[in-house]
């Protein structure tokens, strides 16, 4: 089936130190194996869209995977896989991502405060253009009462805004991801952390991997 790996660069896996064969003119890449009796213990990894998110690494490849595969939380583990194509994912997407999630997130906040009898703190947070402004206005709101737990929703927008302003998207996604659960619980959580697959495979036209495959 058809599933998505996030690599280091130079295709080489970000925890094993493993170097994957890539495709050439004349077709995909190599299959790797391991053996059968090894999954789920060890296996060849990859995700489904919903998952992209957990897993942001320099390089986005498109993968196959073979033989039965199994799903866990945020993965899918099979025996044999190999790399098809890689996508176009690379460092100005991820830094258009930082800023989507880190905006969804301010917008998120404001409806919470307008909804509290917080227009002001809400309407301040819409005026922001971009992710400096945001994140003072944010940091300001959340700053004079730390018990205050509609404040400390901005403070989840200001940190957002502050690693999305330097690139550090993986931090951003986690941040919003738990903006979204201390709002609204681990199912908004877990559809955020969704939301930012999606995109990614909305921004690279990414092919839709069939779940039926999986076992």
């Amino acid at each position: 089936m058809i599933a998505f790996k996030f690599l280091a660069l130079g295709a080489v896996g970000p925890f094993t130190g493993f170097a994957w064969p890539t495709p050439t003119r004349s077709g995909p890449g190599a299959w790797v194996e391991v053996p059968p009796e090894s999954v789920p213990n060890r296996g060849i990894h990859a995700c489904l869209t919903d998952d992209l998110s957990f897993w942001l690494d320099d390089e986005l490849w498109i993968a196959e995977l073979a033989g039965p595969v199994q799903r866990s939380s945020d993965q899918l583990i099979s025996s044999r896989g190999r790399l098809l194509q890689r996508t176009a994912w690379a460092r100005d997407v991820a830094i258009e991502l930082g800023k989507a999630c880190t905006f969804k997130a301010r917008d998120a906040a404001a409806r919470v405060l307008q909804g509290n009898g917080r227009a002001t703190d809400a309407d301040r947070l819409l005026s922001c253009s971009n992710l400096v402004e945001l994140k003072g206005v944010a940091r300001e709101i959340s700053g004079p009462c730390k018990t205050d737990s509609l404040a400390n929703l901005a403070g989840y927008v200001a940190d957002a805004a502050t690693f999305a302003n330097v690139g550090e998207v993986a931090t951003v996604t986690y941040i919003v991801a738990e903006f979204a659960r201390a709002s609204a619980g681990a199912t908004a959580a877990a559809s955020e952390r969704a939301w930012q697959g999606r995109w990614i495979a909305e921004r690279l036209k990414l092919p839709q991997p069939d779940a039926r495959a999986i076992v």
